[in-house]
């Protein structure tokens, strides 16, 4: 029995995106990194057929070996097309017809690589392999990089004009190259994840496909580099979250603040697995960020109630990852760590400066914690004011909900 168009649609998605990073490396490992936009766009043009097809004959039994044969079928016409098929195409695809297992992990981790090359500057590494490694849309890595669409466009034509030059080479790098490199690469993968935790530019609030691809990623760099601690400790965190995915949506689908979340779903397995990952990170004298946030991540899951939170440990690690990364978003977070540790003027005092930021002059959530804050200060008359604007802020139906759904616990 064929699935529904709609389950079909899902479906279709879900092998695309496990797919996507193995078809373009193995793509560009037999081309050249100079055919890395024909990959992509083949790439994007099997899903509109998988997508064709698949809704009316139903999902084949092998999904991810029809991509691949339809991807490489695209490519030969699209070649042909370019006239270069004799002397580019025919003689590699000899040997593209059946990739075993171990090249196409090796092609996709040079693929990894080749995206953070230091000849490209570090938001068009991460740019390029936030589009390359992940399919994420243009709109998706603007949202992501807190840019706009234009400046991505424009990074990664300038990326993938290095590439045609022929100036970065399809490889894995060594020594302090690839300490560089591979910072990137989890930089990379943390953007992604949080795109599939909170994603505002697609119709599911979580994306669980983007958050799950994200930690495929970091196994395989963990498989492959056991004693980059980085990593491992990233790794951690994205454990620490996921493991609260039931539990942030209502009935209704709609967000629910932390404090409001059902602590009896979130999965004990996955926090044990984060804290053991957390611990392996820790063999290093220096702390780094992933670190920090995965321990103030641990220290939500491991208490009981919102109230009991250990706050006054929470508030610890952002005053530390602060100095490692002082970005709005951390100068934000902590500011709610600081108010609920106990130093409420304080707090609300700099959160009341720091929404003055034009970074934050369209966000939400920022007015909606001013509002929850002017409230537990018994300041009635300002907590509306702020709880109005960030109803007017939102941008989403769920965000919209959550905002909703707080107005009327205060009210």
């Amino acid at each position: 029995m064929k699935p529904p168009i709609e389950e079909s649609r899902v479906l279709t998605e879900h092998f695309f995106r496990q797919s996507y990073t193995k078809m373009i490396a193995v793509l560009v490992s037999h081309f050249g990194l100079d055919q890395i936009s024909l990959a992509e766009d083949v790439v994007q043009d099997t899903l509109v057929s998988a997508m064709e097809q698949w809704s009316v004959k139903g999902i084949p039994d092998n999904p991810g070996g029809w991509l691949m044969q339809v991807a490489k079928r695209k490519a030969i016409n699209a070649l042909q097309r370019k006239r270069a098929y004799e002397k580019n195409v025919l003689p590699a695809w000899s040997t593209l017809y059946a990739p075993d297992m171990e090249e196409i992990n090796d092609s996709t981790l040079k693929m990894i690589f080749t995206c953070c090359h230091p000849e490209l500057p570090p938001e068009s590494q991460v740019s390029l392999a936030l589009k390359t490694l992940c399919g994420l849309s243009v709109d998706e890595i603007s949202h992501a990089m807190l840019t706009t669409s234009s400046n991505i466009n424009k990074r990664l034509y300038r990326a993938k004009q290095k590439f045609r030059t022929g100036r970065i080479s399809f490889s894995i790098p060594e020594g302090e190259d690839l300490k560089e490199r591979l910072s990137n690469v989890c930089t990379t993968l943390f953007l992604l994840f949080n795109e599939g935790y909170y994603s505002l530019h697609h119709e599911d609030t979580i994306r669980m496909d983007l958050c799950y691809e994200a930690i495929r990623l970091i196994k395989q760099i963990e498989r492959n580099f056991p004693d980059y601690k980085k990593a491992r400790a990233l790794h951690a965190l994205m454990l620490f979250n996921i493991a609260r995915f039931e539990s942030r949506l209502d009935d209704k689908g709609g967000l629910l603040i932390l404090a409001e979340q059902d602590r009896t779903r979130w999965d004990q397995n996955l926090i044990v697995e984060g804290l053991e990952c957390l611990h392996q990170s820790l063999d290093t004298h220096t702390p780094n960020k992933y670190q920090l946030m995965a321990g103030i991540a641990a220290e939500h899951c491991l208490a009981p109630d919102f109230q009991s939170t250990n706050w006054k440990s929470i508030l610890q690690q952002y005053q530390i990852l602060r100095k490692l990364d002082n970005n709005l978003l951390i100068r934000f977070n902590g500011l709610i760590a600081q108010f609920y540790a106990g130093e409420k003027a304080e707090a609300l005092s700099e959160l009341t400066t720091l929404a003055n930021h034009s970074f934050f002059e369209s966000n939400s959530l920022v007015f909606l914690t001013l509002a929850v804050f002017h409230h537990e200060m018994k300041d009635r008359a300002g907590s509306k004011a702020f709880f109005s604007k960030a109803v007017y802020l939102s941008q989403t139906i769920a965000e919209r909900s959550l905002i909703e759904n707080v107005i009327q616990k205060y009210h």
